[in-house]
């Protein structure tokens, strides 16, 4: 197929000190026929904020195995959250809230983008785009996600054509509330990934991750590169 995909998360300087678990979740798939990327973030303040994220992970996996390309977005939505609730089992939604960022494509470089929640997906496609989770204006500390919405309004949804050459990256927050220039680390993150393997993409996205340049920084951080060769 030609797509790759890398990714890599870590614990944030704050978690580490307090003996926390990472809260961020990360998946990438790929087969003949589709490539899925997926971040999530768990809510802080929540006991089961890790469960919450890699849950999300999991049912957008489940749903891309149950749904097919085509379907409408809010089928895509509901049979994501049926799955996340279904695999909580005895955990309360509002334990376990997570945002939800994923990107859901085709070996010719068509893609379905779906974000809930704060983080960004950034768009590489010969035109810049950044998939927005909000209004601008509105307060900046508001997020929502899993098992906190209830309305399909509150999901970003989008399409996108992945040129030759270009991709896309998901973030969780952690990355993107500390990016001036976010276009510009995309554009260099996909340019870097681009040559390396699976191995070593992920050691060298995990290096500068954990060398974050960001002062006082303490958030998790976690990232999904794609590529299309």
């Amino acid at each position: 197929m030609p797509i790759n995909l890398h990714s890599a998360s870590v614990r944030g300087p704050g978690h580490i000190n307090r003996g926390q678990p990472n809260q961020d979740a990360v998946l990438i798939r790929r087969n003949r026929n589709s490539w899925l990327a997926v971040v999530s973030d768990g809510m802080g303040s929540r006991k089961h904020s890790d469960i919450g994220s890699k849950m999300a992970c999991q049912a957008v996996l489940m749903m891309t195995r149950q749904c097919s390309f085509d379907e409408p977005d809010k089928t895509v939505i509901h049979c994501t959250y049926k799955h996340w609730l279904n695999l909580l089992d005895n955990i309360r939604p509002d334990d376990a809230i997570a945002t939800c960022l994923f990107a859901w494509g085709k070996p010719s470089g068509k893609c379905r983008l779906f974000q809930l929640g704060d983080g960004a997906i950034y768009v590489s496609s010969g035109e810049q785009q950044t998939l927005k989770p909000r209004d601008e204006n509105s307060f900046g500390n508001e997020t929502t996600g899993l098992g906190l919405s209830k309305k399909y309004s509150d999901w970003v949804c989008a399409q996108s054509q992945i040129s030759i050459n270009q991709g896309l990256v998901l973030v969780t927050d952690g990355i993107s509330d500390d990016l001036v220039e976010p276009q510009l680390f995309a554009s260099s993150v996909i340019k870097t990934m681009k040559n390396k393997g699976a191995r070593y993409g992920k050691q060298w996205m995990k290096r500068e991750l954990e060398n974050w340049p960001t002062p006082h920084h303490t958030d998790d951080k976690t990232i999904a590169v794609i590529h299309r060769k």
